[in-house]
């Protein structure tokens, strides 16, 4: 199956790359980078609708494309001497994109490469991804969304500023959407409209200052485990997004050698007692004998994600969430049980946050069951939803 796998792959893979060594002499480094993406973006969505047998996912993709621009260079090799230019352009591009352990593979197809006869012409691969500025971030009101952006040389043009929108509503911390900007502030505004305005109203960028959390937020490849569902648009930036982070992750290391985070006042294993003790004094009159075993169960499902920052945060799309989960977690009587208690629970962690009301009351149609027209497509959760709080 993976040998059919593979052969359906490069079978998508050696024409996109004979397209874009055409573009390659009218492009300049950052389009033709760009215009990759975008191909890749369209031709995985179309291979995503495959059948289970013959389902090529992103990384053997990219593999294919390797190989394919790889065999590019070495045919041009044998040709007229300078027209390996274009394809080696291609093959630099298609490498650069891709991270761990792609990049790997990627290097060692080009060591491979500089063996053959007329290879001694190829210039020194580039190093990567070169970050030219600070690193920024900002987070919305309700704490569990987050925008990180970065400025990248470009070879041929101005440095460019790379977006993760990263939502940590779900199971795990998501990239919902990512993409070049010309500035920060662009940038800025992009992410403020994927939030929403009642959610990103008054958010600024600063320089990071959590690398420990920031480290914890940025995509890295997840192989099996991906969530699925991406769209064209993160298809295309499926790899990218997730080299840039490992740029900017190398780039906070040297600064921050001795990473720390605050600790978390709240977790799994330390929310079912405060909480209690506000019902107890808030809530007097809804004591139940199972009471402490519905609100241990409740603390342990609420966030079920590694970030212990993220465990307070309460947000309309964390809300609706947490109540599906329960609902196919549980069976339906003791599910309905631990959702009754969700309004309490939202309206404990608003006084907490010192939630905003008018921010906290857009919690409460979820809390209270309504279900969320984001969150779900064909009957799952649709974590890769970019979701306007």
């Amino acid at each position: 199956m993976d040998e059919r796998r593979a052969s359906l792959a490069a079978a998508a893979a050696t024409p996109m790359i004979a397209e874009l060594v055409g573009l390659a002499a009218t492009s300049s480094e950052a389009d033709l980078e760009d215009e990759l993406c975008a191909r890749i973006g369209r031709t995985l969505t179309e291979l995503d609708d495959a059948p289970i047998d013959d389902h090529i996912g992103p990384n053997t993709f990219a593999a294919a494309l390797t190989d394919a621009a790889v065999q590019a260079v070495s045919t041009a090799l044998a040709g007229a001497a300078d027209g390996w230019t274009h394809a080696w352009r291609v093959l630099i591009a298609t490498t650069g994109i891709l991270n761990h352990p792609l990049g790997e593979r990627a290097n060692e197809s080009i060591d491979d490469l500089r063996a053959l006869p007329g290879a001694e012409r190829l210039p020194q691969t580039p190093t990567g991804p070169t970050i030219t500025g600070p690193v920024l971030w900002t987070r919305d009101a309700y704490g569990s969304r987050f925008g990180v952006a970065a400025p990248f040389r470009t070879a041929d043009g101005p440095d460019r500023w790379y977006l993760w929108d990263i939502d940590g509503c779900g199971h795990d911390t998501f990239t919902v959407h990512s993409r070049y900007h010309t500035d920060p502030a662009e940038a800025l505004a992009d992410w403020q409209a994927g939030v929403g305005a009642p959610a990103a109203d008054g958010t600024v960028f600063a320089p990071v200052d959590d690398p420990w959390l920031l480290d914890e937020l940025m995509p890295r490849e997840q192989g099996m485990l991906r969530p699925g569902g991406e769209s064209v648009e993160q298809f295309a930036e499926y790899h990218r997004s997730k080299r840039l982070a490992e740029a900017v992750l190398d780039a906070i290391e040297p600064a921050h050698p001795h990473r720390t985070s605050a600790p978390s006042d709240l977790g799994r294993t330390t929310a079912a007692a405060p909480f209690a003790a506000w019902l107890q004094e808030h809530r007097p009159d809804r004591s139940r004998p199972n009471l402490e075993e519905l609100v241990t169960e409740l603390a342990d499902s609420w966030h079920i994600g590694e970030s212990g920052q993220l465990y307070r945060t309460c947000s309309p799309h964390r809300v609706a969430l947490a109540v599906e989960h329960i609902r196919g977690y549980y069976q339906d009587d003791f599910a309905a049980d631990l959702i009754a208690l969700i309004p309490d629970w939202t309206e404990w962690l608003a006084e907490r946050n010192a939630t905003p009301a008018h921010l906290a009351d857009r919690c409460r149609p979820y809390a209270n069951g309504e279900p969320h027209k984001a969150v779900n497509a064909d009957d799952r959760s649709d974590y890769l939803a970019r979701i306007a709080e």
